[in-house]
């Protein structure tokens, strides 16, 4: 368990090491709490569940967590902008 306070400003990093932003607030809507989560490419920011599935490493001494979010959760980094809809 972390308090709240603990993961807001730490480091986001996917299971491959790439850098996908920093907690920038942490939500509970009952059924679990949600990292949001600021960066590049984010656009206003993503929600990612605050599970051990979605985020099975928490480094308060690194000042990172590890995240392996479910495909589609967050935008593709090698997609071009604008391109979203393009399979509709």
């Amino acid at each position: 368990e972390f308090y709240h306070a603990d993961l807001i400003g730490l480091s986001v990093l996917d299971t491959g090491g790439r850098r996908l932003g920093k907690v920038s607030a942490v939500l509970n809507h009952g059924a679990g709490d949600l990292l949001e989560v600021q960066g590049p490419g984010l656009g206003d920011g993503a929600l990612l569940p605050f599970t051990l599935a979605v985020v099975p490493t928490v480094d308060l001494t690194r000042g990172v967590l590890i995240a392996d979010p479910p495909e589609g959760l967050l935008p593709d980094p090698a997609a071009k902008p604008g391109t979203e809809d393009a399979d509709r």
